[in-house]
């Protein structure tokens, strides 16, 4: 048997256990719920217990290629063909997905059935394997006949970057970049849409968009960071789209402040947010979070005031303020 490990951050402890060769073999949540971990001699993983109390299995073929997955009484059957590719898997014996490809080995076809329609998503590309084109469509599986298709192409500049994408019956979008991909603008069928200005670190400090943008932009919106690089400020040329944030020494988002409304934001010793607070002239709301140790969240405090849960034993909320939540057996 290998060692343990613990993590601590805020009077909160998750455990780990290591086997003699060192890989994973328990995981304890804060909540105390474990999740373990089983492998093969060749350090693959073939089962695995979870926190929900779930149990998945993988099985490998010499290869090392995963053949057969279950879940909770889900098979899946992983297939391939003589070049190692993936070309179809199975569900309890039922067809899913299927795989196609072309001379080149490249990704031609992928296609399923769906409620009695077989859709697919065929791929086109040139000489270098970039993708030129994607054509989505769905057709009746016994006739062949073609119910719906849709296509989108795609083009790139001389530095082999993509900087145009073409939609069925609409204008080519075109994304205009300098250096080695950096986003200077966008048009819709020759007409602008947005350009950005950037500092000599590549972050957007200017955004000209609306009314054809460049000289006659009806909006610029200006950002500024700070020394640590984050965001510290956003000025629309309407001011009531003005923000200016804060942060704290841990890079939290502690403020975000507007000229009708401030947010602040509390966090706990471990990071996870606790509160937000809203303020404005006639106006001081402060909501409340609350979170189990492994950082699920609980019943709101002050909406439940009578509610007793402190954890969800098996990782996974059952209820909060409005939804009541339901899992079968696959923790869907």
């Amino acid at each position: 048997m290998g060692k343990g490990g613990q993590h601590t951050q805020g009077g909160l402890t998750r455990s780990m256990e290591y086997d003699a060769a060192g890989r994973v073999i328990s995981l304890t949540n804060e909540n105390g719920s474990h999740s373990d971990f089983s492998y093969d001699a060749l350090d693959r993983l073939v089962q695995q217990g979870g926190f929900d109390g779930r149990t998945q299995r993988y099985h490998y073929d010499l290869t090392g290629k995963l053949t057969q997955s279950e879940d909770e009484g889900l098979v899946t059957l992983w297939h391939y063909d003589a070049s190692d590719r993936i070309t179809h898997r199975t569900v309890n014996g039922d067809p899913a997905e299927q795989w196609q490809y072309d001379g080149h080995g490249w990704l031609r076809e992928i296609s399923h059935l769906s409620e009695g329609h077989r859709v697919a998503v065929h791929y086109g590309y040139d000489d270098k394997g970039r993708l030129t084109g994607e054509r989505q469509t769905v057709e009746n599986p016994e006739t062949g006949e073609l119910l719906w298709q849709h296509e989108t192409k795609h083009a790139y500049n001389e530095q082999g970057l993509a900087n145009r994408v073409t939609p069925d019956s609409l204008p080519p979008v075109e994304w205009l970049t300098y250096g080695s991909g950096y986003l200077a603008g966008m048009k819709l069928g020759g007409t602008p849409l947005v350009e950005y200005t950037r500092d000599r670190l590549h972050r957007e400090t200017v955004r000209s968009f609306g009314s054809m943008a460049g000289s006659n932009a009806a909006y610029e919106l200006t950002s500024t960071y700070t020394p640590a690089g984050q965001l510290q400020s956003q000025h629309l040329n309407s001011l009531v789209y003005d923000r200016d944030y804060g942060w704290n020494d841990n890079g939290d988002l502690v403020r975000i402040s507007g000229p009708r409304q401030t947010w602040e934001y509390g966090y706990s010793a471990t990071g996870r947010l606790e509160s937000v607070r809203t303020l404005a002239p006639d106006l001081d709301i402060r909501i409340p979070y609350a979170t189990d140790p492994a950082g699920n969240r609980l019943p709101d405090p002050e909406l439940h005031p009578d509610s007793t849960l402190t954890a969800w034993p098996d990782n996974r909320i059952a209820e909060d303020a409005h939804y009541v939540y339901h899992y079968d057996e696959y923790a869907d």
